[in-house]
């Protein structure tokens, strides 16, 4: 795979597994052995060069040797990795609730101007009764009458409208929110799996009896 080596050529861990066709775990992995050239960016976050990626990074991750500590490192990296991204769509979600709430006062503020104007247009319907029987002796004053009458139905229906608008656009967040609480349901099935097979390369790792020093090391990432 070539290019120019430009700024869009490194990419997140997500956006280069999707580019990729791989997953993120499988990336990470292509990483930790080697085949794959990445850097970490000022947040610590790995940045994949798709300049330097095999034509086939599927069959080159799996052909490569693998090493139980880099593997185990590249678990926990996306195990934290995961972990943010899950804190930033919850504090998304908490915005999106609080516009949500937001919105819902503005409707009921509309709500309250509607009532407020349907009882303006009753008095001005009353005065409207007044002024045509009074149109009995002067036509050009029930005119007058019949023009304000006009301009406050026309007032009122756009404070319907605007009523109708605060509407769709409060059902509108509330969809995003629980679009969002759906992604955040996702991430936290996909940071349980993550503990299960985080689990099961501990045991792995231990099986190969690999240095005191190195499990230290790893189990202590996992508590950090």
């Amino acid at each position: 795979m070539e290019g120019g080596g430009g700024h869009d050529d490194f990419l997140p861990i997500a956006a280069a597994a999707a580019r990729l066709g791989i997953s993120r775990l499988k990336l990470r992995e292509g990483i930790a052995k080697g085949v794959i050239a990445a850097r970490r960016d000022n947040e610590g976050r790995w940045r994949v060069d798709l300049t330097a990626v095999p034509a086939d990074p599927r069959a080159a991750i799996a052909a490569a040797p693998s090493d139980p500590a880099a593997l185990m490192g590249a678990l926990f990296d996306e195990i934290e990795e995961l972990s943010g991204d899950l804190d930033a769509a919850r504090d998304a979600n908490d915005r999106l609730m609080r516009l949500a709430d937001g919105q819902a006062d503005a409707l009921d503020r509309a709500l309250a101007a509607v009532e407020a104007r349907a009882a303006e247009r009753d008095t001005l319907a009353a005065l409207a009764d007044r002024a045509l029987a009074a149109a009995e002796e002067a036509g050009a004053r029930a005119a007058a009458v019949q023009r304000v009458a006009d301009a406050a139905f026309a007032a009122l229906d756009r404070a319907a409208g605007a009523l109708e608008a605060h509407a769709a656009a409060t059902a509108r967040l509330k969809a995003q929110a629980e679009e969002q609480a759906a992604a955040i349901a996702g991430h936290e099935g996909r940071l349980d799996r993550l503990f299960a097979l985080s689990e099961q390369a501990l045991e792995a790792a231990a099986k190969t009896r690999a240095a005191p020093g190195l499990i230290a090391r790893v189990f202590g990432r996992g508590k950090g």
